[in-house]
């Protein structure tokens, strides 16, 4: 009874962490598991492959028939959504044969995306001086803008006591 407990949870906690991917089970299934500096060093063994990265937009241009967007790599948690870009470890430059407006792409926006792998800094011969890896873009996921509440110093908890009135708090429309 135990033994079959144990595997029915294991089960139910594979399918929430599967469910909880922002990319396609055919791309996660072809998807090449590969560290970001193993890409960079030896991108010849893997172009071709498919590969998912993240990281936050640093800018997008629009040729007559290819968008560009360069990214700042970040290592990604769970669900594919990009950790924190102080851990970045050099950039992205995806490719996309069609439009992306400019203004939904902003710069430092989270994206995630899949795609075959074209190149690198180790085998292309660029001006750039950071370490890339360049894509196919074949899918992305827009990451939704995180909004950050205004300060409020009349619900601060530092300053609960610090108010001039006898019961110590405040209602935050006068009161």
């Amino acid at each position: 009874m135990k033994n079959h407990l144990q595997r029915v949870s294991l089960g139910i906690a594979l399918l929430f962490i599967m469910a909880c991917s922002v990319m396609p089970a055919e791309v996660e299934n072809q998807a090449a598991d590969v560290p970001f500096p193993e890409l960079v060093q030896n991108a010849p063994n893997y172009v071709g492959s498919t590969v998912i990265l993240g990281g936050y937009v640093v800018e997008i241009s629009n040729e007559k028939d290819l968008t560009r967007i360069v990214a700042v790599q970040a290592p990604l948690g769970l669900g594919h959504e990009p950790k924190s870009k102080d851990r970045s470890q050099g950039r992205l430059i995806v490719e996309y044969k069609g439009f992306l407006d400019p203004e939904v792409y902003t710069k430092d926006r989270k994206i995630t995306v899949a795609g075959k792998l074209l190149g690198s800094s180790a085998t292309e011969q660029s001006s750039n001086a950071y370490p890339y890896v360049r894509l196919e873009l074949s899918d992305m996921h827009l990451w939704a803008e995180e909004k950050k509440m205004p300060y409020d110093p009349y619900w601060d908890y530092r300053y609960y006591h610090f108010y001039p009135y006898p019961w110590g708090w405040r209602y935050p429309y006068g009161w």
